[in-house]
């Protein structure tokens, strides 16, 4: 499935050296990775809550409560492990995980985003260990990754949240920290989680189902591009 032309044609005005700012989960690929990745490390007892609960209900409860406590929670919940531990296991996770789950058109998109000499990067609501991971199956740099973030001391996780964190209007605010520009392109699923990071750049493109979602209803209005997700 090829590109809508008039999409081509506005990454192909955009000037190079720009930034093109692309969400992860349901973005880049299917599903989610940051909640496949917490339920691979519970099954293999490396997260455990102190009452002996399940740890990914309590992650679904908190998310249902309020999303950005929830996401926060799921990078918490990694508190006191080796950093270069859990990199390692999301880099064998995400090899098998991400290339099944690619989204045709995001990624053809990507393509000429690099190809017109824009800069790729991931804004992610996911804990970063495993958006670096999930990146490097797409050849992204970790330079290039920002996702939620927890203080780190000795090597170890801790459950300090690093701010600004990277959900909704978040994602906007972590661009400039990491010396990125106001992106020419944002491409994005969410609504709550997307739609900031869409109306900062100067070419919007929402990926939806072919039914819809509350973002591509937003798009008719905003002007945005709307991308079709694979079945």
């Amino acid at each position: 499935m090829t590109l809508p032309a008039a999409l081509a044609l506005a990454v192909r005005a955009c000037e190079p050296g720009g930034i093109a700012a692309f969400d992860a989960d349901g973005t880049l690929w299917r599903e989610d990775i940051g909640e496949a990745f917490l339920r691979h490390l519970v099954s293999l007892g490396w997260v455990r809550l102190p009452d002996g609960g399940d740890p990914y209900e309590e992650y679904e409860r908190r998310v249902d409560q309020d999303k950005r406590s929830g996401y926060i929670f799921a990078a918490q919940l990694q508190n006191g492990l080796a950093v270069a531990e859990v990199q390692a296991e999301a880099d064998r996770f995400a090899r098998e995980w991400v290339p099944p789950r690619l989204i045709s058109q995001v990624n053809e998109l990507r393509e000429l985003c690099a190809g017109q000499g824009l800069q790729t990067v991931i804004v992610s609501a996911s804990p970063v260990s495993i958006v670096i991971a999930g990146a490097k199956v797409l050849q992204i740099p970790e330079s290039r990754c920002a996702g939620i973030e927890v203080q780190v001391v000795d090597g170890r996780f801790t459950d300090e949240p690093v701010e600004p964190v990277t959900y909704a209007a978040g994602k906007v605010a972590a661009l400039p920290v990491r010396g990125w520009t106001r992106p020419a392109l944002a491409c994005g699923d969410s609504a709550q989680g997307d739609a900031a990071l869409l109306s900062a750049a100067r070419i919007g493109v929402v990926v939806a189902p072919p039914s819809g979602s509350p973002l591509s209803a937003m798009a008719r209005d905003r002007g945005w591009f709307v991308l079709q997700r694979d079945a």
